[in-house]
Order: C-alpha cells, then structure tokens, then sequence
C-alpha cells in the first residue's frame, strides 16, 4: 500500500497584527503550493475566492481557529499587483521563485469580478491599481496586462466568449 504524503509548503505568520501568507521553504517557479479547500457558495464575501461566475471557495461557517490555520490557511493570502503566485482553479502555483519566509500572493482582480469589499491597495509596487475592486473595474489595457494571471472564467470574459455579468 502506497501513502501519498502532502508536502505543505506555506505556514500562516503575524507580524505588525496582521496575517500574512509565507512559503516555508524556498520554491522554483511553477511549483504547486497548495490547493484551495473548502466548500462552495454563490455568494462572494471577503475572504472567497471566485472560481468562476457563480461559484467561490469558502472555509465552513464556525471553522474553529485551528482548523482555519491548519486547513483553510489559504485565506491568509493577501493581495499584490505583482503577485508571487497565481490560481488555477484551486491550484495555487508559484509565479517565480519564492524565497524561504517571503509572502505568497495573488492578484484580486485576476479571480474576483467584483469584490465583496474594495480596498485600497498598500502593496508599493510601481504597477499598483490604487484601489481594489475586481477585474469588472479594470480598463481594458489593465485586464490585457493580466491576461496571464486570470482564472479560466475571467478570461473567457476578456476574450468576449460570455457575456461580462449585469447588474453586478
């Protein structure tokens, strides 16, 4: 009997009252980190991820801390306009190398059409969005920069193959 044995390459950190995200090991590229569980919903809130027009990942209701930090850890993932780390479905994979203790990061719009609750973004890069909205907020030379970062759905809504939402 062959056991397959999860490698968990992220581990949740607080520093300055925030969480964040960070690789426990240094990564190469293309590296699959983890992969997003929990249960799905059509309804968007903070810490969902989209999948795709009507479907998001989220932790169950009353997760108890520790399993939130055991499980559900992914929901520590903060955003950055020049992410380490992309999406794929629920394949969370490493953009470039990734030092040991560096955060892992996506970018917001590159899942969420519209989000739950817009911020403005504090990630310092030269790139930065300025506030955070989702893809639906984007100028079209914006989500074109992007094209390699979205989902399956967002890009399907770029290329014109269906319809952007109305009355979102």
């Amino acid at each position: 009997m062959t056991e397959t044995i999860e490698v968990r390459r992220a581990a949740v950190v607080r520093s300055d009252g925030e969480y964040r995200l960070v690789t426990n090991e240094a990564v190469p590229a293309g590296t699959l980190l983890f992969t997003l569980e929990g249960e799905l919903t059509a309804t968007p809130t903070r810490y969902t991820v989209q999948l795709d027009a009507d479907r998001h990942v989220d932790m169950p209701a009353g997760s108890p801390l520790e399993e939130v930090l055991d499980r559900y850890y992914w929901r520590f993932m903060n955003h950055a306009c020049e992410p380490t780390a992309v999406i794929r479905d629920r394949s969370v994979l490493s953009l470039r190398p990734i030092p040991a203790w560096s955060q892992i990061t996506f970018h917001y719009a590159s899942t969420e059409y519209d989000m739950a609750e817009p911020f403005a973004c504090e990630c310092g890069s030269g790139r930065c969005d300025g506030v955070i909205q989702g893809f639906r907020h984007l100028a079209r030379e914006r989500r074109e920069e992007l094209r390699s970062l979205l989902s399956p759905y967002l890009l399907a809504v770029l290329d014109g193959r269906i319809a952007e939402p109305v009355g979102v």
